[in-house]
């Protein structure tokens, strides 16, 4: 009796031990989709510490504004660090994901450009987000005049979090906080929150 109630006993043990599994990655899943990215979470193996190679300018935007480019990369202007507008390096090297040089410029009451060039390539790169000719969109709220796009970066991070609204001249325009991943030469939204006020309010 006891044996052939075994194999039924052990089948039924296991049943049991895969529908917990199920639940515990199930609750996993739920605590990983509303858990925001964090810059640990996407760490760079090494910082390139090499003198950075020169902008490679392909497209008629990065021609216009090839002196602002050029000179985040060799002297790093607008190179602000970890996106602290005002805190620039005044020096060249990296300022993201290990080898990338974000290099960020005014253009206006409340509007700010962005570009990326490779330390490495000299590739350069638009932002992840854009009015056009990398410039940013506004971060805007209902009955405010807005201001530039809140970014946040750092060195040995692949995440980059931008706060604006896209489309802040449309009825509606909605903010939110992006939070980008860089990655094989392009970037990937993983999420984007809706703000509903400034932090600073």
């Amino acid at each position: 009796m006891f044996d052939v109630l075994l194999p039924f006993h052990n089948a039924l043990w296991a049943g049991l031990m895969l529908a917990l599994l199920i639940d515990l990655q199930s609750v996993d899943a739920q605590i990983n989709a509303t858990r925001l990215p964090k810059f640990e979470d996407f760490p760079v193996r090494e910082v390139f510490d090499h003198a950075p190679h020169p902008p490679i300018l392909t497209t008629p935007e990065q021609r216009l504004f090839r002196t602002r480019i050029r000179e985040g990369v060799e002297k790093g202007w607008g190179a602000w660090i970890n996106g602290e507008w005002g805190k620039e390096q005044n020096r060249p090297g990296p300022n993201f994901a290990g080898h990338y040089i974000v290099i960020v410029w005014g253009c206006g009451s409340g509007c700010i450009r962005m570009a990326v060039s490779d330390a490495e390539t000299g590739t350069v790169f638009m932002p992840p987000i854009s009015e056009g000719r990398f410039a940013l969109p506004m971060l805007v709220f209902p009955d405010t005049a807005g201001r530039a796009a809140d970014l946040q970066y750092r060195r040995n991070s692949r995440l980059m979090i931008i706060r604006a609204t896209p489309h802040a001249d449309r009825r509606g325009a909605v903010p939110y906080t992006f939070y980008y991943l860089w990655e094989g030469g392009r970037w990937t939204l993983l999420r984007q929150v809706r703000i509903e006020r400034l932090d600073d309010e």
